[in-house]
């Protein structure tokens, strides 16, 4: 073990360890659960990359020596590729960012001090004087939010958009197939499973166009605000400077947050460190695409349920056996995933909304919570989506058949009758259709209301489906038209 000193005394540090005094303290301090940011590569690679935009800016303004520059941004790229991944122990609930930027900073510091000397230690880099130069742990961190979240916002509308086109192809596939539309579980009028995927395919296009009018604000932070807002601490040139590396580093576009009806200057910069409202904006949109998930996920549910005892209407691919005691059953797994994510991305939104009320002043240090809960949904939705469109939507079959003639067999039909001689007559045909077991054609042509001819056009459950084949249906057979 190796000593080390900070202004609040010594601690032992592992020899080995590349972190040093101030991660030992705030990993003790935050000692809640095992998980750590050594789980949380995405994030440390971008807290790095700004890390050595910083470096490169200010080796650029003159402020860094080339040759401590060289060491630090040699140490970030290590980083950024994978190695030390260990060595960020510090737990992922802490405070705002200060341990984890500490963290960061002591290991670039050991790192280039090795690279400039053969040794760890703050002989030639220190991680505050050098590595943490021109910055604070509070516009830092906020930054590295913003690069993990863009990232994570990009990669999961891509799969959003595979479970949008899955639903798409599937329409089409099954526009032909009738079925019966139910409206509060009770029998309505007919309709198409292209009809009722088309919708879905509808529905997620929507939520993900919403998700995609987010993503430019990812790509604007406070870098260079520094503690408060004000930048205190940067030398001459490094705010100008800072976000052309970095958005070279990252490999897309970063630009400082602006503001531009200010009557304050840099009104932005004080805004974004007090606030963290942005965050109900993406949790509420990721709940919108889960909850529009959950519902597609009890539809086929519902669709799915029997088989013999149930609507049994959809037939979903069997990937697992459903039970450990009953032989031959199979669970809608895939239907219930879509549920699960919904439910837990729910309990993410809320703590969003409990973190922008909790901060306090000028300084939003309850940022945890937020985006944590907002990088799971975001993995939840990429994973969960991409894996129910292979594992179910792209499999899913239709029981024809059994679809068709429930359609056919209900009353619902009887709206035919309505619409041609009236809605008592079509009430008549209705009842007795249901108290004989009969189609509601069948009583239309018992009781002589309608030619057989017509009766064939009039009760055909595909064209009813079909809102021009029902307009047609209605002027070719206007004459039958008997309303009082």
């Amino acid at each position: 073990m190796r000593i080390e000193k900070d202004s609040l005394g010594s601690l032992p540090v592992p020899d080995d360890a590349y972190f040093g005094i101030q991660t030992v303290r705030c990993a003790q301090n935050y000692d809640v659960t095992d998980h750590t940011f050594n789980e949380l590569p995405h994030v440390i690679k971008a807290v790095a990359e700004v890390k050595m935009a910083a470096a490169l800016a200010n080796e650029e303004i003159g402020a860094l020596e080339p040759e401590k520059a060289k060491a630090i941004v040699q140490a970030c790229q290590e980083i950024i590729d994978g190695k030390f991944a260990d060595q960020f122990p510090v737990n992922i609930w802490r405070s705002h960012g200060t341990g984890v930027n500490m963290n960061v900073n002591e290991v670039i510091a050991n790192r280039a001090n090795e690279i400039l000397t053969g040794k760890k230690g703050y002989d030639a880099v220190h991680p505050n004087t050098h590595v943490n130069m021109c910055q604070s742990s509070n516009d830092i961190y906020p930054a590295a939010e913003a690069i993990v979240l863009y990232r994570m916002i990009a990669k999961t509308l891509k799969s959003v958009k595979y479970f949008e086109d899955a639903l798409a192809e599937k329409a089409k596939e099954l526009k032909d197939v009738p079925r019966l539309g139910r409206t509060c579980m009770q029998d309505a009028v007919p309709m198409t499973f292209g009809q009722v995927f088309g919708a879905w395919h509808s529905l997620i296009a929507r939520n993900r166009k919403r998700l995609e009018n987010l993503l430019p604000e990812y790509q604007e932070t406070i870098l260079g605000a520094t503690v408060l807002g004000s930048g205190m601490g940067e030398l001459p040139g490094y705010n100008e400077t800072v976000y052309k590396h970095l958005s070279k580093v990252v490999g897309f576009e970063m630009k400082q947050a602006k503001f531009a009806e200010e009557v304050i200057e840099d009104s932005a910069l004080f805004d974004g460190s007090q606030n963290n409202d942005s965050f109900i904006y993406l949790m509420g949109v990721l709940k919108a695409i889960a909850c529009a998930g959950g519902r597609i996920g009890n539809d086929l549910y519902v669709f799915s349920s029997g088989p013999r005892t149930g609507i049994g209407e959809i037939i979903l691919p069997s990937i697992a056996p459903g039970s450990s005691i009953m032989p031959g059953k199979i669970n809608p797994y895939m239907p219930e995933l879509l549920l699960q994510i919904m439910q837990q991305i729910i309990s993410h939104d809320m703590m969003a909304t409990l973190t922008v009320n909790e901060s306090d002043l000028d300084l939003c240090s309850s940022t945890c919570g937020s985006f944590l809960g907002a990088m799971e949904s975001l993995e939840l939705i990429d994973k969960g989506f991409r894996l129910v469109a292979d594992r179910c939507i792209k499999g899913i079959k239709v029981n024809a058949e059994k679809a068709r003639q429930n359609a056919e067999m209900s009353t619902s039909l009887a709206t035919m009758v309505s619409a041609l001689y009236g809605y008592p007559t079509g009430t008549k045909i209705a009842h007795q259709a249901w108290n004989e077991g009969k189609s509601c054609k069948e009583v239309a042509l018992e009781e002589g209301l309608i030619p057989p001819k017509v009766a064939e056009e009039l009760f055909d459950v595909r064209k009813l489906a079909d809102r021009k084949a029902t307009i047609e249906m209605f002027n070719k057979f206007k004459s039958l038209r008997k309303i009082d």
